[in-house]
């Protein structure tokens, strides 16, 4: 019984390293990747799917890299004004910046360029453990809303989230504070500067409600989705 036990808890070992290797591999890739702004979507990702050896690690390479060089756009989220000449419609892969939304449509342009279909944009809300009984009426529903992705892989379901993987801020001084990182665009001349975030939170790739509900006490509540 004993041998038995300490067999289940190598597998359980091996599995763990070899997910973390995994996730190590992608976030060197993502880092390591060309970032000139002549760098197509489609160069890009055959960059980053031509070494992997399945679908899910293709994706999480796609993962990785949108969560190291998609800075949040917290200008766009608090409706300030941002760039005269953008008026919120630049281009999120070029500019490198963006909202969920934004995040989210980018994931699944680089999945379908890699040829990878099952991935689908949604929305909903991120709503914390006390207010999720009260968050299925909608009136009641005191959260922003949110977009992330849906993944159907290999006769399997789950969830992808680049925002929260992300932690790269573009910072609206003028509401919330958020750490400044070095995320500067100028729409104009096509100028960018930014620096690659390599803090990733490897969490929001693969996951679930039910394991977010126990890691964090909140939940990706899907309402609805994103067109």
């Amino acid at each position: 019984m004993k041998k038995i036990f300490l067999l289940c808890i190598i597998i359980l070992c091996c599995g763990m390293v070899d997910s973390a290797l995994a996730s190590s591999q992608a976030l060197h890739l993502a880092v390591s990747a060309p970032d000139s702004p002549q760098i197509t979507k489609y160069k890009l990702v055959e960059y980053l799917t031509k070494s992997a050896d399945s679908d899910y690690q293709k994706l999480e390479n796609i993962a990785y890299w949108i969560a190291t060089h998609i800075a949040y756009d917290d200008y766009k989220y608090n409706g300030s004004v941002n760039f005269k000449e953008a008026k919120y419609q630049y281009d999120t892969f070029k500019y490198r910046t963006g909202i969920c939304t934004d995040f989210a449509n980018l994931f699944k342009d680089l999945a379908d360029i890699a040829n990878i279909s099952g991935v689908e944009v949604v929305g909903g809300y991120v709503v914390k453990t006390d207010r999720i009984k009260r968050s299925y009426k909608r009136k009641e529903i005191p959260e922003v809303g949110h977009a992330w992705n849906k993944v159907t892989l290999d006769g399997r379901k789950f969830f992808v989230d680049t925002t929260y993987m992300s932690h790269t801020f573009l910072r609206d001084g003028t509401s919330r504070k958020i750490s400044s990182f070095n995320h500067k665009i100028d729409v104009k001349s096509n100028k960018r500067k930014h620096t690659v975030n390599t803090e990733v939170n490897d969490f929001y790739f693969d996951f679930t409600p039910k394991k977010e509900l126990k890691k964090y006490n909140r939940i990706h509540l899907l309402d609805k989705y994103v067109k």
